[in-house]
């Protein structure tokens, strides 16, 4: 479907149109797009279905010949506006249940003046709310609410609290009156009011329990394998990131089964820049070169090509992302690489980019949970043996009081004892540009205790408490930046390991599958045997992203000291960011990064997210001006 008022299609903002974007507004739209942008009518209409919905539908179904079968009567339309619009009227109230997809999806029954919003659970293009005195805008980015009259003032409790990374407020919006919609949700508005119900959440997931170790890979591997064939399905041309780890390795081995025999696949590889210095440090590596070649000379069909951003400054297109969705991305430093492989694929040809997202919270889970499980379970010597298997540098009695019995403590009380032994840094002191006063007046800390955000990201007592909140941390920012990506390159990116059945399978495997004899990742290692390289599939290591940032900040140094500057002239700026300690920092960096060192949470993440967030809050403000 066209994108939410055809955004970047023709313009200078990129060269498509998105189809995972929609637009449904009861209200007159002002200050739209001017021509320039490449703004048009658009090119769709919504489908009306058996019971009068008019729906509106983007991004994907999967599993469409068992949902035709699963329907009392052939569906009146081919594509999958008039299936979901059929499902609907069939299945009512449990249609979401009953389907799998990536989607967002907008219906209207203008008979009963009653609105149903809805996105897919654990991931989903973005959808955003506004009502305003019987006014309603529903649309995938929040500029159109704004066009049709929405308050465009930055929510900036949403913005401290991003810099806070905390995310678990998954319907709060980044403008003051415009909500979002979070994924496994559906909302229905009537004259009576709004309602809001969550159809799925990882917690009610039911435990999943077969006969043998071998069933637990046989079962991952059939759905990885159907994951792939739906999630492509749909597309020409599939290209892939790849990286040396399990997860984007396994979905492009999965993706060449799914391939004609004489088909290539065109595989994208970010490499570090010139002037890189690798850490000697054996638990990480910074450069997949010889992890990728690996993959690609085990499977001769496959293309590689190596991606090296250059000197792209840290700001490429910004603009264009602050334009497109709103917000102040806070993995802005690890986008320019994005931005080169989805360019790279346009010229290409390509129809669709898939990436590993979420395969650490799905089947390649490390299973690090596992001791403080069995140590509730009562399994004391399990969770003894594996800690004492999995080795560090510390005794085995502290690993195990670290690993198995603190995560059972309260919260509040694991960070006081944290502090107390001086452990782990202060937020304020390290990784976040908010100053200590302004959190503590503005809410920030209080909110974030109030949804249980934890800042020092202490280990979880649970493999759902970890996947939950991981997938609180990217269901809706990471959606409207895939989006935005996709209207400035129309080539949409997926990620067939959140495939519903897939990922909701290995969601509810025990932790023992995970980690067994002190091998972490042991479901995901036993299932890519013969489908990866063996130094891939028993490597340990973890790759880390944007491993050339200290580059990429040192070459920018002296414009961000003076960007610091004009901060620190604005009292606006000069109350929310410790201005005098990104500056402080930043002049004083050795321009290196060091292995335990302070220099990346310092320097890549405090005075980088603070410099995104600022230049948001100033883009804005030159809008509005």
């Amino acid at each position: 479907m066209a994108s939410s008022l055809a955004l970047g299609h023709g313009g200078p903002v990129g060269t498509s149109t998105a189809s995972s974007a929609l637009l449904l507004s009861r209200a007159p739209l002002r200050d739209a797009p001017p021509p320039r942008t490449g703004a048009r009518g658009r090119p769709w209409r919504a489908h009306v279905g058996p019971d009068g919905a008019h729906v509106l539908f983007a991004g994907d179904l999967y599993d469409r010949d068992s949902l035709r079968q699963a329907l009392p009567s052939a569906v009146a339309g081919q594509d999958d506006a008039a299936l979901y619009a059929a499902a609907l009227a069939h299945f009512n109230a449990d249609c979401d249940s009953r389907i799998n997809g990536y989607y967002a999806a907008i219906c209207w029954y203008p008979d009963e003046r009653r609105l149903r919003l809805a996105r897919s659970p654990i991931n989903a293009p973005p959808l955003h709310l506004w009502t305003d005195r019987g006014r309603v805008v529903a649309a995938s980015t929040a500029r159109a609410a704004i066009a049709a009259g929405a308050d465009d003032a930055l929510n900036e409790e949403r913005l401290a609290d991003a810099l806070f990374l905390n995310f678990r407020d998954c319907r709060q919006g980044w403008y003051r009156d415009i909500d979002r919609v979070p994924t496994g949700e559906i909302v229905w508005l009537d004259p009576e009011g709004a309602r809001r119900r969550r159809f799925w959440t990882i917690r009610d997931l039911p435990s999943v329990r077969l006969n043998s170790d071998d069933a637990y890979v046989e079962a991952v591997s059939a759905e990885m394998a159907k994951g792939v064939q739906e999630v492509a399905g749909g597309f020409a041309k599939p290209a892939t990131q790849l990286s040396g780890g399990l997860d984007s390795q396994a979905v492009a081995s999965f993706t060449l089964d799914f391939l004609p025999d004489d088909a290539t696949l065109k595989a994208y590889c970010w490499v570090p820049q010139a002037g890189f210095e690798p850490l000697d440090w054996p638990a990480a590596h910074g450069d997949e070169t010889s992890l990728a070649h690996a993959f690609a000379t085990m499977h001769r069909r496959v293309e590689l090509e190596f991606v090296d951003t250059g000197d792209l400054p840290l700001t490429h297109q910004e603009d264009k992302i602050f334009m497109l969705t709103g917000i102040a991305p806070m993995g802005g430093g690890n986008m320019h690489w994005g931005h080169e492989i989805l360019r790279r694929a346009a010229a290409a040809g390509h129809g669709v980019v898939f990436d590993g997202g979420f395969g650490n919270n799905g089947f390649s889970y490390d299973g690090l949970t596992g001791p403080a499980t069995w140590m509730r379970q009562g399994r004391i010597v399990r969770a003894w043996r594996e800690i004492g298997l999995l080795g560090g540098k510390r005794s085995h009695i502290a690993r195990f009081f670290s690993h198995a019995i603190m995560p059972q403590l309260p919260i509040k009380l694991r960070q006081r004892l944290r502090r107390l032994r001086g452990k782990t840094p202060d937020p304020f002191e390290s990784w976040c540009p908010l100053r200590a006063g302004f959190a503590e007046d503005h809410g920030v800390l209080a909110r974030s205790e109030a949804v249980g955000h934890d800042p020092m990201f202490l280990d979880l007592p649970s493999a759902m408490d970890w996947r939950a909140a991981t997938l609180a941390m990217g269901e809706n920012d990471g959606a409207d930046i895939t989006l935005a990506y996709e209207l400035l390159y129309g080539v949409p990116t997926r990620s067939p390991l959140a495939y519903r059945p897939l990922f909701e399978l290995t969601a509810g495997i025990a932790d023992d599958q995970y980690l067994r004899e002190g091998e972490t990742r042991w479901l995901a290692r036993r299932m890519l045997k013969g489908r990866i390289p063996e130094q891939v599939r028993t490597n340990t290591s973890f790759g880390i992203q944007s491993s050339d940032w200290p580059v990429r900040f040192n070459r920018e140094r002296a414009a961000m000291l003076d960007e610091i500057a004009s901060l620190s002239n604005d009292p606006r700026m000069a109350q929310m960011f410790d201005l005098p300690r990104m500056e402080r920092n930043l002049r004083e960096w050795s321009g290196k990064n060091s292995v335990g060192g302070p220099e990346m949470a310092l320097i890549f993440s405090a005075v980088g997210r603070g410099l995104t967030a600022a230049r948001l809050m100033r883009y804005r403000d030159r809008r509005n001006g």
